[in-house]
């Protein structure tokens, strides 16, 4: 080969790419701009949500960039569905999870004003991600029996001594307690076992909480975004008030859910959401 034939070879093989060699990125430096970098939301292009519903919770909470809708057919419902839908970076609101079947309280939803602790009835209103802090001071908005599946938020593991406090005028409700083996009302959370794999806390009668001194109204205690029970013959349960969803559901639910876009949990019959 002569030498004009042999550096054009050589071109060749320069110029061909590297197969199986991992392409990389150039490394991104520090924003120069004026502005902070603003990370939009991930959503479903073809998924529907009912934004009728979402344009009349915008309407009443405007700082708010995400919601977990969940919406019954009437007051008197143990189903429903569950939506997540949020604002975008450019103002408009997408589904970032669309309409999936969820169970609510035994006895249906009812407003937080009008419920009691034990009433069988998923509080109705509009509620912020709650965060709690532990007895061992830890801070935590979900939990679980199993490991953190990748929520965005604080996740705490739940610990053999974690007890949730639902009994009414006693200084533990609603706090996370140092109790192993807590009997009902309370909730020994271990012992909820998968039920318990992962959840978030929904807000509900926190910050202040009512209920927790003698005389004060005890309005909801332990009130979660969690899996299904479900019965011998695999159907799902209605929940003693919380609101339930099958597995994958849940999963995907909770890595959605963003305390960073200041998400409320809205929850009521589809009249009570809209008023």
């Amino acid at each position: 080969m002569d030498r004009r034939c042999l550096s054009a070879a050589i071109a060749l093989v320069l110029a061909a790419p590297f197969v199986g060699a991992p392409v990389s990125a150039a490394p991104i430096g520090p924003a120069t701009g004026t502005r902070p970098a603003s990370r939009d939301i991930s959503f479903a292009p073809d998924a529907q949500c009912d934004l009728t519903t979402v344009h009349a919770l915008a309407a009443r909470h405007p700082q708010s960039r995400q919601f977990v809708i969940v919406e019954a057919d009437q007051a008197t419902s143990t189903t429903g569905t569950l939506q997540i839908v949020a604002r975008s970076t450019t103002g408009e609101w997408r589904c970032q999870q669309p309409p999936v079947a969820a169970r609510l309280g035994k006895s249906g939803v009812r407003p937080l004003a009008e419920r009691r602790s034990g009433d069988g009835t998923t509080p109705a209103g509009v509620f912020p991600l709650g965060t709690m802090r532990a007895w061992d001071g830890e801070r935590f908005q979900f939990f679980g029996n199993r490991p953190d599946p990748g929520v965005r938020g604080l996740y705490r593991d739940v610990r053999q001594e974690d007890c949730w406090g639902a009994t009414p005028q006693s200084p533990i409700y609603q706090q996370l307690v140092d109790r192993p083996r807590c009997t009902s009302p309370d909730e020994w959370l271990t012992s909820i076992g998968d039920v318990y794999e992962f959840a978030a806390v929904i807000g509900a009668n926190l910050d202040p909480v009512s209920g927790d001194a003698p005389g004060e109204p005890a309005l909801a205690a332990a009130i979660f975004l969690h899996r299904n029970s479900y019965t011998a013959a695999g159907v799902s349960k209605p929940t003693s008030g919380c609101v339930s969803l099958a597995d994958d559901d849940l999963r995907f639910a909770l890595r959605l859910i963003d305390p960073g876009l200041d998400v409320q949990f809205a929850i009521g019959d589809l009249a009570y959401l809209r008023q």
